[in-house]
């Protein structure tokens, strides 16, 4: 189970819908994608 918070109330709940104000709780989990293809930050690509 992962934890969820109210975007209402912003409490934190372990349930679909918070206790309480009965709203449907959200991810509190920012998600990140893993980017394969992505440039390499090599010191040379920085200098000018």
């Amino acid at each position: 189970m992962l934890l969820k918070k109210c975007p209402e109330c912003k409490s934190y709940t372990l349930e679909e819908f918070c206790k309480k104000c009965k709203t449907k709780a959200k991810d509190a989990h920012y998600k990140f994608l893993k980017l394969r293809d992505a440039p390499k930050s090599d010191p040379e690509h920085f200098q000018r």
